[in-house]
Parts: structure tokens; sequence; C-alpha cells
């Protein structure tokens, strides 16, 4: 070990954090989404001792890579869930108030990370139809995201997280290795600008679902960043 390791470490004593509750992301990503997530995070950020801020949403909207429309969903939702509570001061500036979170995890869900728990067990890897190489991130079977593996697939890299995560959102599992190849080439926000755009048209007016739209959206922002380049 370095001896210089300690001073790699973060210190909680800078003031440079904010905290959020574990159960936020175990118990309600599934309720508020991952946008839900992201905006939660980003209010605890700007949260004074009273644990309220007043960020306008199209100030959390640039900051964030989303549409406005996106966040103005993901707020209703958190407040839906009684994790934030809204207090319209006017029609362009509410109050967010963080609240106190009434669910709690389970123990194995916040254990901390070690050496004998950082990877799937031994025993688990013959049966897992995912392969996984570290070194180039290759996926062997596009089915397995159909299977009851997915349940036991921990994402390993930040891209592998975001590539679940829009898969997730768009109900595509199968797809996964695109979105995979997606996070690879472009910035998360960019992505999840796109994914809050696929997501903010009504179903009736999509012809061959989100998914579908998303890819296209990649498409046309390929396409476009192509063209400026040969300008």
């Amino acid at each position: 070990m370095p001896n210089n390791y300690k001073s790699e470490v973060r210190d909680l004593r800078n003031g440079d954090w904010y905290w959020i509750h574990k159960a936020v992301i175990q118990k309600y990503r599934p309720v508020v989404g991952s946008t839900g997530i992201a905006v939660y995070n980003f209010l605890a950020s700007l949260a004074d001792k009273s644990q309220t801020c007043f960020p306008s949403q199209k100030y959390i909207a640039e900051r964030l890579g989303c549409s406005r429309a996106t966040i103005s969903r993901a707020l209703k939702r958190l407040d839906a869930a009684g994790l934030i509570r809204i207090d319209k001061r006017s029609r362009y500036h509410c109050v967010y108030s963080l609240m106190k979170v009434k669910s709690r995890c389970n123990i194995h869900e916040t254990q901390m990370s070690h050496l004998c728990n950082s990877d799937v067990a031994k025993m688990n890897t013959n049966n897992n139809k995912l392969t996984r190489n570290i070194n180039n991130n290759v996926y062997e079977d596009k089915k397995i995201l159909n299977s009851k593996a997915t349940k036991r697939f921990k994402p390993g890299i930040r891209e592998e997280l975001l590539a679940l995560d829009i898969a997730r959102e768009l109900n595509d599992l199968k797809s996964f290795p695109v979105y995979l190849s997606y996070t690879k080439k472009y910035p998360e926000s960019l992505l999840r600008k796109l994914l809050g755009e696929a997501k903010e048209i009504p179903i009736k007016k999509i012809k061959k679902g989100r998914a579908a739209l998303f890819n296209f959206l990649i498409k046309k922002y390929a396409s476009k960043t192509s063209k400026n380049h040969r300008d």
C-alpha cells in the first residue's frame, strides 16, 4: 500500500459533502426513477441547515443535462413519494424541503464493500451465462438480459451502470449491449437528455416504442455531429 494512501481518501469534515439516506437509493429508485434520484441528490447538495433549497426547474435541468419537463415530472414523483415537500411561493418560485425518509434498508443492503464481497461468488460464475471480460467488457450472450440472471448482474463500471439504467428505463434489457456502446461513445449528460426527450413524448404518438425513439435520437445526434465536422 502506498504511503500517501490516506491522503487520497476523501475527508467528510471539510464541508464539501452532502448526505442522503441509503434507503433513497435502495427503496425509492423503482418509484421515482433514475432521474428522480439525480434530482433528489441535486436538491440535497443545495439544501441548507433547515434542509430546504429553492433552485428553479430551469437551473436544475441545465445542471443535470435534462429537459425542464423531465425535471418537473421527477419533482412530482419525489413529492408523491414523500421524499420532498414542494411549497409554492409564486408561479415560478418553489421551495423544496427534504423530508424524513420513512423506509429503512435491510442489513444486507447497507453492508460496506470489502474484498470478500467485491465480486460474484466463485460458485455462481459457472452458471452465469453473461460473460464479462474485464479488459474489454465483452458480452457474449445478449439473451441473458431476459433471464433471471439479470437480477444478479452487478455493473462493475460507470458505463455499465448507465447502460443498465437506460435499458431499464426503456424496458429494453435485451438491447443492453447497444446501450453500453452508447455510454462508451457519448457523454452521460447527452444520453440522459435524449432519454428524457424519448420519455416525454406520449406513447400514443410513438410508432415503434420508446426504445426505437431513443435510438433514433442517438442516430440523429450522431448524424448532425458528423455533418458539423465535415463542414
